[in-house]
């Protein structure tokens, strides 16, 4: 007979949630992604078995295209059935048949697609299906149809009801919550693990047996959106090592893990963003309980796996799944946005293996925690004292120090204003790879570990001029679908101030000054944002090309990475700013670095560095059009160049001449002809006979004469500067003298060149003032003296700093304010 609907009796979706009805009728998925819940038809026939012992009844139906829908197929059980068995059948090539059932008490299994049947008894159950009496009651299979075919996708399932003698109850294992005699340290650990009891292809014994073989010493167990994995351990909890019951809980609109549940403790899945706090609820269930929430695999572009939820909730996020991809790539490009907008969310690695192919613990997250207990472990873990490796060859020690106090990943260091801080990083276990350090304001330092795995980054700067550090370990190696191969990844550790910037500066906000050619300074004053009625333009990296027309063309890079274009004259913006598009066209484009360089004819050209570390570039017509970029080819005739760091100097003959710190740490070269031929990138020589120059910033300018001049901060935290001749031939990197010392350190830089044959630097010193210096033709270099901040006043709390000419001597700096 048909459905008439779906029950009244259908499941309760969960304790402690307050959403709208998952059974309504017939609601469409809006264009906001809600979540539309379609009852399929049901058709409904019984059949009796031989005898009396089974009962077989057949339901059949039609779910119609889409993938939000549930069907819920109701069936009465009555006293004396001991076992329920249920088998499907659905027309595979239409699409996926999901399947699970709730009885009288709720939740009682899922297994996905994975399975086309299951059974279910009081002595035991298919995996994924949790043992237990048969109640009599209402009952009801959950059908999940994710249909690909226009016309529908037809099912049946058939269920039988067995009657006979009451079957013994199988207890279960408690999971201890420690492992004995474990104090304070660091320890390994894999948090998204699947069992035979979802899609998985391990048993809980295989999967810590491997987990043994792996080095680690916790695992979280967390099969989709069952709870069936924690209520079948018997005889075999491990004791050596500690097992973190958890869910994966596997909405249409995004995955997450719910770890540390009480073993039995069930999530519910059946939700989407329009429903209004299904998912806050769920989350909040989850921490009341003293779990953690991780949403898993956030920018996997696959259906139903993209994460739509938000992430007020979310105590981390997996922003490495697996082994390393495109999508793990851009999971940490979107995570370091919001650290640059201050959210403290913690990032972890997990192996999400399935098979036994896939390798359980690569990668996986090295906790500091004061136990090996799960409270101790999920603890740190929300708190961020975590790093995440590919495996457990990999050891990464990185801290901060400043004003006394020492801190690690997850951590604060309490610092005044002005105090410098010290940032080291020691690598183990790493060979042939590239350790980067990075704050909001970019890579400010690397280093090349060679064959030995063995490495030291080491990077000073000052107390708030950046809000955060943290370290990445890349082997420059291409994978599957990237142009390197991530190793370690460390958490943040933060810089708090408790005492103000010496006058109010909005934080992040892009400033821009003029110096005359008699040496006088305007008034330091914030560029008008990009939004109407904005009164700054708030970024984190800038760049700016004086136009021959004496205009000068700024870059802006927001806080969300994106690109934004401007031209001002004087203090008068001469067009509103302008996202610039990526290069198919698209407007979502974000990059790490830019540069741009003006020419004679009125174009200018610009270089950046996307995301995923390919470089491209563009030529901005003389009447402002945007052409689009296009790649800088790399080593080869047919490859692209991928860089970290990038910088453009316009010559006078309307060439170009480009360097960059490429995806091995070291400082490369190459010319651009009028003609858009680019030579080989020739690889720079560095400081005292070193094979290469790495550091965390560089800038190169056009001379009148031809030559191009070179400003680069090293690994030590110094300025250098050298010259290439019009030869081709190079000039030592040499250090300008300091303020008060023999050198000049520095977090940030910039150099043009002017009409009369100096060259005019800027810098961000270690006190976070903006300095000035120039050198001259013969070679000298004036004294560094500090630039003045608005309204005159100094000093000006700076994070990044650019300089540019005209041809009339005048020069202009933007900086980013660190308020």
């Amino acid at each position: 007979m048909p459905s008439r609907t779906l029950p009244n009796g259908a499941p309760d979706p969960g304790p402690g949630v307050e959403r709208r009805s998952l059974l309504r009728l017939g609601a469409l998925l809006a264009a906001g992604g809600a979540a539309a819940l379609v009852p399929a038809p049901i058709a409904h026939a019984a059949t009796r078995g031989r005898g009396t012992d089974v009962v077989t009844t057949t339901y059949q139906g039609r779910a119609p295209y889409g993938n939000d829908q549930w069907a819920y197929v109701p069936f009465e059980v009555p006293a004396g059935v001991q076992r329920i068995s249920v088998s499907t059948t659905h027309d595979a090539s239409a699409g996926i048949l999901d399947l699970g059932i709730f009885g009288p008490s709720g939740f009682r299994g899922w297994s996905g697609g994975e399975r086309a049947g299951f059974t279910l008894s009081a002595a035991d159950a298919t995996p994924g299906y949790v043992p237990g009496p048969v109640e009599p009651g209402s009952w009801s299979v959950i059908l999940g149809p994710m249909v690909g075919a226009a016309d529908g996708m037809a099912w049946q399932v058939d269920v039988a009801l067995h009657h006979g003698d009451p079957l013994p109850r199988t207890p279960y294992d408690i999971l201890p919550a420690s492992v004995a005699g474990r104090g304070p340290g660091w320890y390994r650990g894999d948090l998204h693990l699947h069992s035979v009891h979802s899609d998985g292809k391990r048993t809980v014994d295989e999967i810590v047996t491997a987990a043994r073989q792996e080095g680690l010493h916790f695992i979280a167990t967390s099969d989709h959106n069952t709870s069936s994995t924690g209520v079948t351990w018997r005889g075999n909890v491990p004791t050596d090592l500690l097992v973190v019951n958890a869910e994966e809980v596997t909405t249409r609109h995004g995955h997450w893990l719910a770890v540390g549940l009480p073993q039995g403790e069930w999530v519910d899945w059946r939700y989407g963003p329009a429903d209004q706090g299904a998912f806050d609820g769920h989350a909040r269930r989850v921490h009341s309980l003293g779990g953690l929430t991780i949403a898993a695999h956030p920018l996997t572009p696959a259906p139903g796996s993209f994460w739509e939820f938000g992430l007020d909730r979310v105590d981390a996020l997996e922003v490495w799944n697996g082994p390393w991809t495109l999508d793990d790539a851009a999971n940490i490009a979107a995570w370091h946005v919001m650290l640059c907008l201050g959210k403290r969310v913690a990032a972890v690695g997990n192996s999400d293996a399935h098979s036994p192919t896939d390798a359980v613990g690569r990668p996986h997250n090295v906790v500091y925690a004061t136990s090996l207990s799960t409270p101790a472990v999920l603890d740190a873990l929300r708190r961020g004292r975590s790093y995440a490796v590919e495996s457990a060859a990999v050891t990464v020690d990185f801290t901060a120090r400043g004003a006394g106090a020492v801190a690690g990943p997850g951590e604060e260091l309490p610092l005044s204003f002005f105090d410098a801080v010290d940032v080291t990083l020691n690598v183990t276990g790493a060979p042939d790879s590239i350790a980067t350090l990075h704050t909001e304001w970019g890579i400010m330092a690397a280093t090349c570990i060679d064959g030995s795995g063995r490495g030291q980054l080491r990077w000073r700067g000052w107390g708030k001029a950046s809000l955060f550090a943290r370290a990445e370990v890349r082997r420059p190696k291409p994978a599957s679908t990237t142009l390197d191969q991530l190793v370690a990844l460390t958490n943040p550790v933060w810089f708090y101030s408790a005492q103000l910037p010496p006058y109010d500066v909005e934080r992040r906000a892009l400033f821009h000054t003029e110096r005359r050619p008699d040496g006088a300074w305007s008034s330091m004053r914030p560029l008008p944002g990009a939004a109407a009625g904005a009164a700054s333009f708030t970024g984190i990296q800038s760049a700016a090309a004086g136009m021959a027309d004496g205009s000068v063309v700024v870059l802006g890079i927001a806080p969300d990475n994106g690109l934004w274009l401007t031209s001002v004259r004087g203090s008068t913006t001469l067009r509103p700013w302008q996202r610039v598009a990526a290069p198919d066209g698209s407007a979502g484009f974000t990059v790490r670095d830019a540069g741009i360089a003006a020419f004679p004819d009125g174009t200018c050209q610009i270089v950046v560095t996307a995301m995923d570390g390919a470089a491209f570039h563009q030529q901005r017509r003389a009447d402002g059009g945007l052409p689009g970029f296009r790649p800088l080819p790399g080593f080869t005739a047919n490859s692209r160049w991928g860089a970290t760091k990038v910088s453009i100097a316009a010559m006078p003959d309307g060439s170009a001449q480009l360097i960059g710190y490429g995806t091995d740490g070291a400082m490369y070269h190459c010319v651009r002809g009028r003609d858009g031929a680019c030579t080989a990138w020739g690889r720079l020589d560095g400081c005292n006979g070193a094979p290469t120059f790495a550091g965390p910033a560089l800038a190169i300018t056009g001379m009148p004469d031809g030559s191009s001049q070179v400003l680069a901060i090293g690994l030590d935290g110094m300025v250098y500067h050298r010259l290439r001749r019009l030869d081709g031939s190079w000039t030592a990197f040499l250090p300008p003298r300091g303020v008060t010392t023999a050198t000049m350190a520095a977090s940030a830089i910039g150099i043009t060149g002017t009409p009369d044959g100096s060259a005019q630097v800027v810098a961000v010193g270690l006190d976070g003032r903006i300095w000035h210096n120039s050198r001259k033709p013969d070679g000298s270099w004036t004294p560094f003296a500090r630039v003045p901040g608005p309204n005159g006043r100094d000093p000006f709390p700076a994070g990044q700093v650019r300089i540019t000419a005209l041809r009339d001597g005048t020069t202009h700096v933007t900086a980013v304010s660190a308020g």
